[in-house]
């Protein structure tokens, strides 16, 4: 399926490809027909189709979840996130429809998937707001703070090795039933032949035979898909000079939106900040600013070939885009405050009143938005698109190593809930609603923040714990821990004659790998793996959303969140 999703996607606007296909246009343009633009043109269209085809999504979900919201207010015993349900709602109705209208599969792939995941890509921008709010807290002493970094640590290791010790066993188990309808690859069930025989062909499978295999450090310079080979005519055009003027307009045709939001930001933002003082429009167009500024220079250091693979790993792992818009964003705030003589919760304050456009939906706009609410708008969105994603990957997920997902998902799902705060709480941290924020300690912070809402946790910490966790492994991954793993690991509880046989399908360490990192490492992790091209990543989406789905259910439950909250009820 990963490699589906590869093959599926749009041409790369890396800046290697764009840049020899323009340059040749620009030097020796060839000839054309009136009606069929250049390449950089046709990309910069499809782009923007795709932005629009994602913003409609994100319309749509917000209508949603604003419908569910008024459904679920009127009674008053339902508790439950209105953007899990309507996530839950998009992949039930695509299954209906695709098994009523058989065109469903490839409208998805031709139509959706690419806004879909454009969507999910920048749905990131609603961590940061909760990241900042760190700020917010009162974390001033080492004796504060030296408690929640041990159990943070703590909580990381045994979540970790608790992972892949439940996952890679199980998975041997599922591989070894051969009765009844498991006899068939999980994966491959309802797959065409001729789509099987190409999967098996296709070239972008060979490099990677395991996920521990595709986690080699030179990997880590591939983009969405490969560069296209090299020919004759490619290799004169890049040693060709390119002028001021030609970069620039290369720039302009790669970056639209980037050169929007900054413009934006300087002709519309900053006039109505100082002559009206108006605190909304110029944090919101910062931070898009921002979060676009850092995305494209952490785009544009993972292929850099002037950098090498150790440098690349360590710079694009190090140069997180939630992490530093948070500390630009940071910045912006200290400096506007000094300048209007305003303390530094005030200006949070003006960043945040969790109030997203669904919420401003249903009270007909009587509270104002901010830039967070904005944020937040998107972030609730890409969750809800996160319902196509599951319709994308039904195939693993009715699979043998779905059940394994699943099963090992609601397991730590459990014991983050039951065992994390009160761990926190045994260990010194403190006042309650920091000991509570363990209780979601590695989900994805879409699914976390309902999450904490029902037990009034710490969100600010949590951010900061699932943005550093996703970075330490981002960077692990790419600095080759997983084929350390591998080297000590036997090959327990694979078929005889096996290794090479379920390398392909179903190896119980590619699955327990993919499981290990969607747990621990949410999004990053994720996102990591599909750059790649690791066979692990698809386990590793669905674990991430498996752990978020029923860390929700499990809090909703009100016996069990009921006696987590008396559990820590001590902490002062």
């Amino acid at each position: 399926m990963a490699s589906q999703a590869i093959v599926h996607s749009p041409p790369t606007c890396s800046s290697t490809v764009m840049a020899t296909d323009s340059v040749q246009l620009l030097l020796s343009p060839p000839p054309r027909t009136g009606t069929v633009p250049p390449r950089p043109y046709r990309e910069l269209l499809s782009r923007a189709y795709d932005g629009g085809i994602a913003v409609g999504i994100a319309f749509v979900a917000q209508f949603l979840m604003a419908g569910i919201q008024l459904v679920l207010s009127v009674s008053n015993k339902v508790e439950f996130p209105p953007s899990v349900v309507a996530m839950a709602a998009i992949f039930g109705l695509f299954c209906v429809f695709g098994c009523i209208f058989p065109g469903t599969e490839d409208f998805y792939r031709n139509r959706l998937k690419r806004p879909a995941d454009l969507l999910n890509r920048h749905m990131s921008i609603g961590f940061t707001i909760p990241f900042l709010m760190i700020c917010n807290g009162s974390l001033k002493d080492v004796w504060v703070i030296g408690p929640i970094i041990g159990c943070f640590v703590l909580t990381g290791l045994f979540n970790t090795i608790i992972s892949y010790v439940l996952a890679l066993p199980l998975q041997c188990l599922m591989v070894r039933w051969d009765s009844g309808s498991w006899t068939l690859s999980d994966i491959e069930k309802g797959i065409s032949r001729a789509e099987q025989q190409q999967r098996q062909n296709s070239k972008l499978r060979l490099p990677v035979q395991s996920f521990c295999d595709s986690m080699d450090t030179d990997d880590f310079a591939l983009a969405v898909a490969p560069p296209e080979p090299a020919t004759p005519e490619t290799e004169v055009t890049t040693i060709q000079s390119v002028s001021g003027l030609t970069t620039l307009k290369l720039w302009t045709l790669a970056n639209p939106m980037l050169l929007l939001t900054w413009t934006l930001t300087l002709t519309v933002g900053l006039p109505l900040r100082l002559c009206l003082a108006l605190d909304t429009p110029l944090s919101t167009l910062l931070l898009f600013s921002l979060w676009l500024s850092t995305l494209s220079i952490q785009s544009a250091l993972k292929p850099s070939p002037r950098l090498g693979p150790f440098l690349r790993t360590l710079l694009s792992g190090l140069f997180n885009a939630v992490l530093w818009t948070s500390l630009s964003m940071a910045a912006y705030l200290l400096l506007d405050g000094h300048l209007s003589s305003r303390t530094l919760q005030d200006m949070l304050s003006t960043l945040r009143t969790d109030n997203p456009f669904s919420s401003s939906l249903v009270k007909n706009f009587s509270v104002p938005m901010t830039a967070g609410d904005v944020a937040l708008s998107i972030l609730n969105a890409g969750l809800v698109s996160w319902g196509l994603k599951l319709y994308e990957y039904r195939l693993q997920l009715l699979s043998r190593a779905g059940l394994t997902v699943f099963t090992v998902s609601s397991l730590l799902a459990l014991g983050n809930i039951s065992c994390g705060p009160l761990l926190a709480h045994t260990m010194g941290v403190a006042p309650q609603n920091r000991a509570l924020a363990f209780a979601a300690r590695s989900v994805t912070l879409a699914l976390g923040n309902p999450v904490l809402d029902t037990l009034h946790a710490d969100k600010s910490l949590n951010a900061a714990m699932v943005v550093i966790s996703g970075i330490v492994f981002q960077m692990g991954l790419g600095f080759g821990i997983g084929r350390v793993m591998e080297r000590n690991l036997v090959n327990i509880g694979l078929p005889p004659g096996g290794e090479k046989t379920h390398k392909r399908e179903n190896d119980p360490r590619t699955v327990a790998a993919g499981v290990t990192v969607g747990i621990n490492a949410a999004a990053m992790g994720t996102a990591y793996l599909y750059e790649t091209k690791s066979e692990a990543a698809p386990y590793s989406a669905l674990s991430m959303m498996a752990l978020g789905i029923m860390t929700v259910v499990f809090s909703t439950i009100g016996p069990l969140a009921g006696w987590v909250l008396g559990s820590v009820g001590g902490a002062t």
